[in-house]
Formats: structure tokens, C-alpha cells, sequence
């Protein structure tokens, strides 16, 4: 250690902190370098305190011992503050991915700054080490009964930081209280719910609670639902229709895929869970809600109803003839949908009857693949109310959105009168509710009178070509009118193969 302190020991101090100020600057770790600016001018201060003592001011004996020494701690502590910014902040905690553990930084930190404290003590104040330890005995002893309680959160925090059951950026569950692992410190942790809200747990506390950690050792961890079906419901059909509701919300992962099954014979409902994975623990709420909407759009359009104890009882007289009241005021309605469609127009109102009889209305919920391009199709989609979104997969496999339908308008007349697959996935943008017009029923129109399949076809190639005309941006194409006539007769042709019908 150095025994007088002149000029050029003062401009190589000073140099040195430039230097160390130039290092924690490039390191970039912003909060480290804030904290080791203040170090770096302590260091500064030190040094220019050193020289006046060993200088201008001529202070020999205790006063030059405590500058040096003073000195000292400063370098050291303006060294750690370097380690901090450099190897702990850059090297370790960004190439890993996780913040390194604070707790075990200052506790290396303070016990480097006591060992070099006492070597400054013993070479500066000889014979005064053992003192200073009786003395530090003696005080440590009546300090830690009084800070008990804090020094348990401090061996506790050493304890936690040693076995690690959970790190920053963790989800977990200590205490009853759920949130992402903000802090480690000496005594607390810091977790930041769902709600936004800072949840701040003492180590001692943490030490004998029950962890949750739901980020180790997989992201993934499951997620279940439970529900009661009455006694009617076909088991196979609930499950298929559980399945179905996680299998396309978005945030559900597909390996391990979702998983239902039969629970339980109960009074009024069979149970039943539904077992899915997700890998953002904030967001399962968010989740589960999209999955039970689901489940209740899928059950309806499956005439399917989650049953509940009746405890009222209501008397009312029912008209024998109620049931078929209300099925013809259904066809009603419907058929007051399908008679403006341009598509249906070759139809006559008996004809539009028929096919209202057997359509069913069905009700989507938002986000909700109805069709989906490629897949077989036999039926077209009339929009009663709602809106659907219309999208083509992409050359370089994205999907890529078309346009948008709304009430009164038609998807999937194509795979329906051709048999061809859908050439588009349709999604709902809003809660949805269509008409489905399937083959069958065309298929008593159409063999009852053969003549609707060339009407039908020309409003098919009119369809086509205003397609390809808007996708062309050409507006209108010279050789359409050419084609149109071809283009006709093999729809027509198309139509009567699939429909079974005889060539004509």
C-alpha cells in the first residue's frame, strides 16, 4: 500500500477513474452505471483527500492512516461497481437470458470491502485489529438480538438465493398471491400480479410457504376446465365439442394436445374436464374465457344445453299445436332471408320453402373458424346477422385477408352446387349468426326440376368473373365475354355430376 500520495499518483487516480467511468458507460447497463458514477467521483474525492492530507496540509500519523485507508475502499468499491456493470450486468445476465441474482452480488461485494477494511485497519493501525474484533463482537452480538426479525429475512434470503427455487421473470404463486418475480432482495421479493399490482413477501415468510413455480421446469403447464351436460348429451359429442372450443384459441399450445374426459355421475349433469396447455400463465384468465365462450356457442349450434336444478315451479297451458307453430314461424323467417339472395333467384317460393325447412340457423362466436380453405364442403353459409371475414392463404404460406360479408350475403356456394373445396377460410369477426343451406336439400330442388342447375350456373359464372376481375384489378377482362359461354356449360355440367343428375 502505497505510503505518500503526490501529483502523479493523483492524476494516475484520476486517470484510472476516467477510465473505469468510460468502461461502465460502454458496458450499458444503465441503473449499475448511475450507482457507479457516484462511485467513481467517491473515488475521485478520495484521492484528492489523500493528496491534501499527504500534501498542502502535511497530516501525518492517524489522519494520513484514515485517508489511506479511506482511499482504499473507495478503489475497491469503485472496482466492484465495475465487476457489477461489466461480467455480472453484460457477460453473465444477458448471455443467459435471466438477471443475476442481486442478493449474491452484495453479499460478495460487502464481504470483499470488510476483508479489505480490516487488512487497511491492521497495516495502518497496528495492533488494532484485535480490538476493533472484540469490540465488533460485542456490538454484532447485541445488534442481531435487537434485528432479529430483519437478519431472519436475511438468512432466509441467502437461502433462497442458494437453492433457487424460482429467479426474476418467474410466474408463481407464494402466500395465496400470484404474479411475475420482479426483485430479489436482502429481505424481500417482489412479485407484479395480473392486476398490475406490487406484491412485496418477506424471505422468512417465502421459507415456509408452499411454491408454485409455473415457469420451471417447462413454460407449458395445464389448465383445467369443468363442466355438467345432462343426461341426454351423447358423451363423445360433449367431449368432440370441448376439443373443438380449445383447439383454435389463440395462447392454447398443441403439444400436448387437449384432452377431455368423463368425471363424474352428479344429480342433474354428467361431468366432465376439459385439460389444456398454455405456456403465459398471465394470460390464462383471458384464455379460459375465450374457451368457455366457445363451448357455449358449440353446445347451441350442437342442441346441446348445460342443465341447472329447477327450484320454481310455473304452470302454463301449451297449445297442442305449439311445436309445429313454432317450426313454421322458424321457416318463415328463414325463407324471408334466402328469397332476396340473387343466388336463389331461379327459384320459385315453394322451392325456397323446401330448402328453409332443412336449413339451420347456427350462431358463432368471434374469432371462430367456420370454413377453412382446402377442407371438403358441402353446404353455403347464408350471414343473417353478424360479419364474416374472408382470407386466402398466401404464396409464401401467410394468410392473407380478401374481404368481409355481412348480413344478406353468401360464402361457400361453390363447394355446395360443385362439391369443390373451399377455396377460402371464413372466420368471424363478431358474434355471428348464419343459415346452413346444405346439399341435400338442393339436391330435392334440383332432381325435382333439373332446369334450375343452368340458371344456377349462370349466376355462378357471373359470380366468377366479377371474382376475377376484382382480383386482376382490371376492372373488366376482353376475353370473359368469350369464356362466359364455356365457362357456363361446365359449371352446369359440374353441377349435375355432383347432384347425381342425368347430362343434358
Amino acid at each position: 500500500m502505497p505510503a505518500t500520495f503526490g501529483s502523479p499518483q493523483l492524476l494516475a487516480a484520476l486517470a484510472a477513474a476516467l477510465l473505469v467511468a468510460l468502461l461502465m458507460g460502454r458496458a450499458g447497463a444503465r441503473a449499475l452505471t448511475r450507482r457507479g458514477m457516484g462511485t467513481v467521483l467517491l473515488f475521485a474525492a478520495a484521492s484528492l483527500g489523500f493528496w491534501l492530507v499527504d500534501g498542502p496540509l502535511g497530516r501525518p500519523g492517524t489522519w494520513h492512516g484514515l485517508a489511506a485507508a479511506f482511499w482504499w475502499l473507495a478503489l475497491i468499491q469503485m472496482l466492484l461497481r465495475l465487476l457489477d456493470a461489466v461480467v455480472w450486468e453484460r457477460h453473465l445476465a444477458r448471455r443467459s437470458g435471466r438477471a443475476f441474482p442481486r442478493l449474491l452480488v452484495d453479499v460478495f461485494n460487502v464481504a470483499v470491502l470488510v476483508v479489505v477494511a480490516l487488512l487497511a485497519l491492521d497495516h495502518y493501525f497496528p495492533g488494532q485489529l484485535k480490538t476493533v474484533l472484540v469490540t465488533s463482537t460485542i456490538a454484532s452480538a447485541a445488534i442481531g438480538l435487537a434485528l432479529q426479525d430483519v437478519l431472519r429475512g436475511v438468512v432466509a434470503g441467502l437461502v433462497l438465493q442458494a437453492e433457487s427455487p424460482f429467479s426474476l421473470g418467474d410466474w408463481v404463486q407464494i402466500s395465496g398471491h400470484e404474479g411475475r418475480v420482479e426483485q430479489l432482495n436482502w429481505r424481500t421479493a417482489t412479485l407484479r400480479t395480473r392486476e398490475n399490482n406490487l406484491v412485496v413477501i418477506g424471505n422468512d415468510k417465502i421459507t415456509g410457504e408452499d411454491i408454485v413455480n409455473f415457469s420451471r421446469p417447462d413454460p407449458r403447464h395445464a389448465q383445467d376446465v369443468f363442466v355438467g351436460l345432462g343426461y341426454e348429451c351423447p358423451p363423445e359429442q360433449v367431449k368432440a365439442v370441448l376439443l373443438a372450443a380449445a383447439g383454435e384459441v389463440e395462447g392454447v399450445v398443441a403439444d400436448p394436445a387437449p384432452r377431455a374426459f368423463t368425471m363424474s355421475y352428479d344429480d342433474f349433469s354428467i361431468g366432465y374436464r376439459l385439460r389444456y396447455w398454455i405456456t403465459d400463465p398471465e394470460a390464462a384468465p383471458r384464455i379460459r374465457d375465450r374457451i368457455m365462450s366457445r363451448f357455449w356457442y358449440g353446445l347451441r349450434r350442437a342442441g346441446m344445453a348445460i342443465p341447472f336444478p329447477i327450484r320454481d315451479v310455473n304452470l302454463r297451458a301449451v297449445p297442442p299445436d305449439a311445436d309445429e307453430r313454432r317450426r313454421d314461424a322458424e321457416r318463415e323467417d328463414i325463407a324471408a332471408v334466402l328469397r332476396p339472395l340473387a343466388l336463389l333467384a331461379p327459384l320459385s317460393d315453394d322451392q325456397i320453402d323446401v330448402l328453409a325447412a332443412g336449413a339451420r340457423r347456427q350462431v358463432h362466436a368471434p374469432g371462430e373458424i367456420l370454413l377453412r380453405e382446402g377442407a371438403p364442403g358441402d353446404s353455403l353459409l347464408v350471414i343473417s346477422r353478424g360479419r364474416l371475414g374472408v382470407a386466402v392463404g398466401g404464396p409464401d404460406g401467410r394468410v392473407v385477408p380478401v374481404t368481409e360479408r355481412g348480413p344478406g350475403e353468401i360464402v361457400g356456394e361453390m363447394s355446395l352446387l360443385t362439391g369443390e373445396p373451399r377455396t377460402a377460410t371464413v372466420s368471424a369477426l363478431a358474434e355471428t349468426e348464419t343459415i346452413d343451406v346444405g346439399k341435400h336439400l338442393f339436391a330435392q330442388v334440383l332432381l325435382a326440376d333439373p332446369a334450375i342447375a343452368e340458371g344456377l350456373s349462370v349466376i355462378l359464372v357471373r359470380r366468377v368473373l366479377e371474382q376475377k376481375a376484382r382480383v386482376s384489378e382490371a376492372g373488366s377482362n376482353p376475353e370473359a365475354a368469350a369464356s362466359e359461354h364455356g365457362l357456363r356449360r361446365e359449371l352446369q355440367g359440374r353441377i349435375r355430376r355432383f347432384f347425381g343428375m342425368a347430362e343434358g
